[in-house]
């Protein structure tokens, strides 16, 4: 397979020594490198246990050891490969230092191992040759990929390609992350190889760091112009059929920055606008500019469309009147002089520039155009914040993007149907959706389930909005002090005007949930897709799940595999798992998660006898027969993906999970610590897979553990049994520590990042032109993350801890301030960790509700919590990014609103 590779001119441009010799050598390397690999295979595996836990030591032992062993085993490569090999500029070792790194246990084992190789050390450097871009491609092809090995490998990238990396940190010209190697001769890659790197790149990116993207991007722009891609050119020189295939490269780079992460689709939004830009600058500094395409002008529509609205755009959608079509209505004399310009939004700009460069309106523009505010004949609709798939990709079947517009190539039927489930997402109310859903089943004999998709997520909110699940905007106003959210910002359903003069009437009642349910069914429209994800995350009961489940277009051996009483059982049980999507086994495991908890708590003393199944309540036994099938779904699957993880450990931090009923009491306190194990058990399946623990899974298990330590202390109050209590008294011990190594690493990957560098680096000066910052950090936590961690060492109690975390904050205050401006309650939850942190480390120190200092004054200890305050106040006061000191108010505030929850948690101290 490596001989193969090499010969590859896809893969590395190297010439071919003639057919008839080429294929005869392909035969025999094919055989030998498998031979040789199989002899090497017992020096290189790595022990049994935890992929990331064990890590292969690498270096000049090892290299010497492949060195060695290539020697012994030389006499299994026929001399035809063998000269091949020669031929090409490699030897034996070559070979086996390949497969040495293609074979490593972990994907950053495997990128550590190439790191080794591109610099060998001293003494064996001109024993091992270049390693083949092949290679490094190769790599970019596995599945575990961590956050780790990408940081790595995107490194390795800049390097191959002639360019010393430098990693500097925003805003911290002190911190920063060199290369230090340089390639003696960059190898020399086709405009196609480079394509592929960068797409294998962007592919990883929005898995595991969505702001690489703007690296990746600089990255293209500086390689995919220079003398080695296409071939020593000048600006003017530039042929035509150069300037149409490297037009047709950046808008294909263009389409793929606009695709979201596959966890959060609006997140790092302006990471992605900034590479799109940089890729924009960089095709008009060619003479004559490159052209956009009407591939790359969707990918920036679909961007824009994802905004939040500017200032402008909300000031123009407060002026819309209650009726429909909603044009604008004067509320104040001088609102006279606002004029249509204000109701152009940046997707619209897009689409009319567009418009201008000669493209016509296809559905897909339709679409946009709805959902940027303006309808096909110029009525104004809802400027909605959407996400759509961009047509131009090639072979992309059909599919659906999570709570918003569905379009792929699937005719022009249902891009017309598109269309219309536009319409129905660009209204405000019900009865304006369900308006949009008759009038387009008036023009249509037959509707998709687009129409029926669009239709459902306005039911479905609807209902949550009646059943007060979902907080009215004026709520969000009061809460966080920031503007009231608007009609299109979320999925949000507003209420209907009371007005008659301007309520819609409609010939049909206003649907439910099952009414519609039942007219897609006999329209015969299974659900599929993403359109069944969002009826199972929203089913309201476990049997309403089961019903949308039996309905839709999955197979019947998939369906028995994930209902929960399968009888007979089903054979082959992971690679029917296997064909699910990531997003839609999620959407079933939150379903079985949803409904695995016992929803009235179970109030049975610590020393009762019920102990056993027989007296559990029947309840009891339908949540853990769902919380053990979810769990044994995961294991079985073991999905590189986070959110079934997290609903799991969501499910496990509920007071009310019951996950033993044999052996063990049912109170609460009793089942926490068996689900503080279960949970630890998670995070090591996570690591078997090499899936990173990110901050929502870190937050879920902060909730795990704490329940775990009060019900610790209270059977350490309360309990005789000696065994209980050594259980109890063991996690106290050892339980914070425990958590707190998986906060530090997720929390400090620019060190780890160093780390990694300096193995093999040596001192270098690059250029920072071609070498731009990255950020400082790789995972960005949401301030409501953060308290869960505040709150936890608060509780324990663990004051340095407090200490270390706040200064932490205080470092990357500037990257989770834009991380908490990115949701509504964001700023508001900055303070509230604020506010906890100042109530924690103030706590010895007074007196509250009737509570006595712990401390006396004048002991060690009260001096000690006296500058353990100070210190934290000077920290916080010193941060411009934040308000200051929090008032005794904002504390005595927090202190109420959370006054059940903290006296839960401290009751039994």
């Amino acid at each position: 397979f490596l001989a193969e590779k090499l010969g590859d001119n896809r893969y590395a441009e190297i010439d071919f020594i003639g057919p008839a010799t080429e294929q005869s050598a392909l035969n025999t390397a094919s055989n030998d490198s498998a031979s040789l690999a199989a002899r090497t295979q017992h020096n290189e595996d790595p022990p049994e246990g935890s992929a990331r836990s064990q890590q292969e030591p690498v270096g000049k032992r090892e290299l010497e050891s492949l060195k060695q062993t290539a020697a012994h085993q030389a006499g299994m490569i026929t001399d035809q490969t063998l000269a091949y090999l020669r031929y090409k500029g490699y030897g034996v070792q070559d070979l086996a230092a390949w497969h040495w790194i293609l074979t490593g246990k972990t994907a950053e084992d495997a990128a550590m191992r190439f790191d080794i190789l591109m610099k060998p050390p001293t003494g064996l450097s001109d024993d091992f040759g270049p390693v083949p871009f092949f290679v490094f491609l190769r790599l970019l092809l596995r599945t575990d990929i961590s956050w780790r090995a990408f940081s790595l490998l995107l490194r390795q990238g800049w390097q191959i390609l002639g360019s010393s990396d430098q990693c500097q940190l925003d805003d911290d010209p002190e911190i920063t992350l060199q290369s230090t190697r340089t390639q003696k001769s960059p190898q020399p890659i086709g405009l196609d190889t480079l394509v592929i790197l960068v797409v294998r790149l962007l592919r990883h990116a929005r898995q595991v760091w969505p702001a690489a993207c703007v690296r990746i991007a600089q990255l293209w722009v500086t390689h995919a112009r220079v003398g080695q891609v296409i071939r020593p050119m000048e600006q003017d020189l530039m042929t035509e059929r150069d300037a149409a295939r490297l037009s047709f490269c950046y808008n294909r780079i263009l389409s793929l920055l606009a695709l979201p992460p596959n966890e959060s689709p609006y997140k790092s939004l302006h990471h992605r606008q900034r590479a799109q830009f940089t890729v924009i600058r960089q095709m008009n500094s060619f003479n004559p500019p490159l052209e956009i395409s009407r591939e790359g002008y969707r990918g920036v529509v679909r961007v824009q469309l994802a905004h939040r609205k500017t200032h402008q755009e909300r000031k123009w959608a407060m002026l819309k009147a209650i009726s429909w079509p909603p044009w604008k209505e004067d509320k104040l004399g001088i609102d006279a002089f606002v004029g249509v310009e204000h109701g152009i939004s940046r997707a619209s700009d897009s689409l009319r520039q567009m418009a201008e460069a000669g493209y016509g309106s296809a559905d897909w523009e339709k679409s946009a155009g709805i959902l940027a505010g303006w309808d096909t004949d110029r009525s104004p609709t809802i400027q909605t914040r959407s996400t759509i798939v961009p047509r131009s990709l090639p072979h992309q079947p059909h599919r659906e993007e999570k709570g918003r517009l569905i379009e792929g190539t699937g005719g022009p039927q249902l891009e017309a149907d598109a269309v219309w489930a536009a319409r129905i997402r660009a209204t405000r109310t019900l009865q304006e959706a369900w308006t949009c859903f008759l009038a387009c089943k008036d023009q249509k004999s037959f509707l998709s389930s687009l129409v029926y998709h669009a239709m459902f997520e306005k039911v479905i909110f609807e209902e949550k909005r009646n059943r007060g699940e979902i907080r009215p905007s004026s709520y969000f106003k009061a809460i966080t002090g920031n503007q009231v959210p608007m009609p299109g910002d979320a999925q949000e359903v507003f209420e209907s005007s009371s007005s008659h003069n301007q309520a819609i009437s409609t010939r049909e009642p206003l649907p439910v949930f099952d009414t519609l349910f039942n007219r897609m069914v006999n329209d015969q429209i299974s659900p599929s897709g993403r359109f069944l994800e969002l009826l199972l995350f929203h089913a309201r009961t476990f049997d309403e799940g089961i019903r949308i489940l039996e309905a839709s277009d999955l197979k019947d051996p998939v369906k028995k595999v994930l209902l929960p009483w399968r009888e007979p059982p089903v054979p082959d049980v992971e690679s029917l798992l296997q064909t699910l999507p990531n997003w839609l086994f999620a959407a079933y495991i939150g379903l079985l998660c949803k409904f695995a908890y016992v929803r009235q708590r179970v109030h049975v003393s610590l020393n009762t006898d019920h102990r056993g199944p027989a007296f559990a309540p029947k309840e009891i036994h339908a949540a853990t027969l769902l919380l053990n099938h979810a769990f044994k779904l995961v294991i079985k699957r073991r999905p590189v993906y986070r959110p079934p993880w997290n609903s799991l450990l969501k499910l496990l931090a509920r007071p009310q999970t019951v996950v033993v009923t044999k052996g063990v009491s049912l109170n609460h306190h009793a089942q926490a610590i068996p689900k503080f194990h279960k949970a630890r058990r998670l995070l090591e399946y996570m690591d078997s897979v090499c899936l990173d623990l990110g901050f929502a899974e870190f937050q879920q298990f902060c909730e795990v553990f704490k329940n775990a330590v009060v019900s610790a202390k209270h059977i350490l109050a309360a309990s005789d049994d000696h065994e209980e209590r050594s259980t109890a008294q063991g996690l106290l011990d050892d339980g914070l520590s425990l958590v707190k190594s998986y906060f530090w690493p997720l929390a400090l990957p620019a060190e780890r990042v160093l780390q990694m560098q300096k193995a093999s680096s040596e001192p270098s000066c690059p250029s920072s032109q071609q070498n731009p910052p990255i950020l400082r950090l790789i995972n960005v936590p949401h301030p409501a993350q953060l308290h869960a961690f505040i709150r936890l060492l608060g509780q324990y109690p663990d004051y340095n801890g407090l200490v270390d975390l706040v200064e932490w904050i205080s470092t990357f205050s500037d990257q989770i301030m834009e991380e908490a401006r990115e949701s509504s309650n964001g700023p508001k939850a900055m303070r509230t960790c604020l506010t906890a942190i100042r109530a924690f480390v103030e706590r010895p120190l007074v007196e509250r509700n009737g509570e006595e200092m712990s401390l006396k004054e004048g002991t060690k200890q009260y001096e000690d919590a006296v500058e353990r305050v100070d210190r934290v106040r000077k920290i916080i006061e010193s941060n411009e990014l934040w308000d200051g000191w929090p008032t005794d108010e904002e504390v005595e505030h927090y202190f109420s609103e959370h006054e059940q929850r903290i006296h839960r948690n401290r009751g039994h101290n």
